[in-house]
């Protein structure tokens, strides 16, 4: 893919450069061969101190750790100590748990998973314990044809599904209710409602 006639490209590069020009940014996305042309594009632009991880990078640990060295060295007694630190991390959901990256306060979705819990996640680990900013900034790409469009095609699928049981007889149920499938659009658009008490996290919602 030729990343100069990218416009996916040409928005994240200039949320980099002029948006967010100094301060440290976490890219995800769900696929390696993502992160990986992303990565690429973004060092072809002159976007510098960049780094990609995903399950097949050797130690996704140390780059965390690149990125993050302030909230690694505190949570960890005093270590790690880095010598080339990282502006901005794309990575794979392989740090979406259990890293700590709270240097950054800025999480770009490069693409949306079908996970709803994994958008939470993803947030999670930059808004956490030991974050120092007033706020936690995410950014979406959301699909070209919106996310009602992607859900159509659930429910397209879904329809397929049950006109395959009524064939064979079964009464599984895949994706859920019409009620359930408007709830994950309202989490994918960040209308997270609360339950009538107020006390129900997102993560629990979804």
């Amino acid at each position: 893919v030729d990343h100069s006639t990218d416009s996916k490209i040409d928005a994240l590069v200039e949320l980099l450069s002029s948006t967010h020009p100094n301060e440290k940014v976490l890219v995800f996305s769900e696929y390696k061969d993502t992160v990986e042309y992303v990565t690429d594009a973004l060092h072809k632009r002159g976007v510098t101190s960049v780094a990609g991880v995903s399950g097949q990078t050797g130690d996704p640990t140390k780059l965390a750790q690149q990125f993050s060295p302030n909230s690694n060295r505190r949570l960890l007694g005093g270590s790690p100590k880095v010598d080339d630190e990282l502006r901005i991390l794309v990575s794979t959901d392989v740090l979406s748990e259990g890293q700590n990256l709270q240097d950054a306060h800025i999480v770009v979705m490069y693409d949306l998973p079908w996970a709803i819990i994994r958008l939470i996640q993803r947030a999670g680990r930059v808004d956490r314990v030991g974050q120092e900013f007033p706020e936690v900034l995410v950014y979406t790409f959301l699909p070209d044809d919106s996310v009602e469009a992607v859900l159509d095609l659930r429910k397209r699928i879904r329809s397929r599904l049950s006109e395959a049981a009524s064939v064979f007889g079964s009464d599984e149920q895949f994706f859920g209710t019409e009620d359930e499938v408007s709830a994950i659009e309202d989490l994918y658009n960040g209308k997270i409602d609360d339950t009538d008490d107020g006390e129900v996290d997102a993560a629990s919602f979804a």
